[in-house]
């Protein structure tokens, strides 16, 4: 999808920054830019020695951005970094990244090219076995994903301004900023502002259950998790994108996991989180209330970042119509309890 955050590097412009900052005498083959990403420029590269990377280019700073939004590919790769220490789940390896700004004015990194594919596209191809062991795989890593801790709540870049001691306080202030986004791009809401935050703010008693910062990708929808098959069987060689990556409550992960579905159902992924928890997960009513306030925050996202990307066409139009409609079935949700 076309993106005004997607801004172009000409071939002429690559070939010297990938030398320079990989170290390499190794002149770019081959550039292939890869459009299915809707925030980041990002480029496959082969390289003369045979090496195949890939290249992702941030928009320029100046650019109008939603207020999480700042500083997005430094998450990124904090995510990537954070996850390959400590071996919780496969992530591309990350070769090296520039967020001076002093090359091309504007942040950049270079990390392995994957060789599976995401499994939006995988899955079609995929016998009933392989679904059933990816999924029950996807629950295992998110479950691996609970063990990094974190030192605050909310967004990793503190130039969000997003963080707080408490996960209460730093989820109502990131739901706050969306809402002063809409109003700053002029994107119309289900409800009026106020009363939005609202249903949001009477029931933020319920996030005083979450003591432990966790770091939290929110966004493993199917695109996001690559498949690769090893010795015959399908299996997950990547998380990748980990821009919308906070540090929260590790259950607003399945608001993306199972975006458009009901979590309750994923039998496969369930019986996973439960071998990596050693615990079941059980959907008490305010687990289902903390799911129902984080899908209204996804789905808000979703409705609000056409606006500065300045998505257009038919498919940009039943997107946001379909969020906007999902958004405002989480509301009356909320409303109810």
């Amino acid at each position: 999808m076309k993106s005004r955050t997607k801004v172009a590097l000409e071939r002429h412009e690559l070939e010297p920054l990938v030398r320079e900052v990989l170290g390499t005498k190794n002149s770019v083959r081959r550039v292939e830019e890869l459009t299915e990403g809707m925030f980041n420029a990002a480029y496959a590269l082969e390289l003369e020695d045979g090496a195949s990377v890939v290249l992702k280019v941030a928009p320029p700073p100046e650019l109008p951005l939603l207020t999480y939004e700042r500083n997005l590919m430094r998450t990124e790769v904090e995510f990537y970094e954070h996850a390959a220490r400590e071996k919780v789940c496969p992530v591309p390896r990350v070769l090296a990244h520039d967020f001076s700004r002093k090359r091309i004015g504007r942040d950049f990194f270079l990390m392995e090219r994957l060789r599976g594919t995401p499994l939006t596209t995988a899955k079609k191809r995929l016998s009933k076995a392989d679904q059933v062991r990816i999924q029950t795989e996807l629950g295992e890593l998110v479950g691996r994903l609970r063990t990094l801790r974190g030192r605050f709540f909310g967004y990793l870049q503190p130039d969000t301004g997003l963080q707080a001691g408490t996960w209460r306080e730093a989820f109502l202030a990131m739901v706050a900023a969306l809402l002063q986004d809409a109003e700053r791009f002029a994107v119309k809401l289900p409800l009026p502002a106020r009363e939005l935050l609202a249903l949001f703010q009477a029931g933020a008693t319920v996030l005083e259950q979450v003591t432990e910062p966790v770091l939290t990708h929110f966004d493993l929808w199917e695109g996001n998790v690559f498949v690769h098959t090893v010795d015959g069987a399908a299996r997950i060689e990547a998380f990748i994108d980990g821009e919308r990556a906070f540090w929260g409550d590790p259950l607003a992960e399945f608001a993306s996991t199972a975006l458009f579905r009901d979590p309750e159902h994923e039998t496969d992924f369930l019986r996973g989180y439960q071998a990596a928890t050693g615990t079941p997960l059980v959907f008490t009513r305010e687990v289902r209330h903390r799911l129902n306030l984080y899908r209204a925050y996804l789905y808000l996202i979703m409705v609000l970042e056409g606006a500065p990307r300045g998505y257009s066409g038919l498919k940009a139009l039943l997107i946001r119509q379909y969020c906007r409609m999902k958004l405002r079935n989480e509301l009356e949700l909320l409303a109810s309890r």
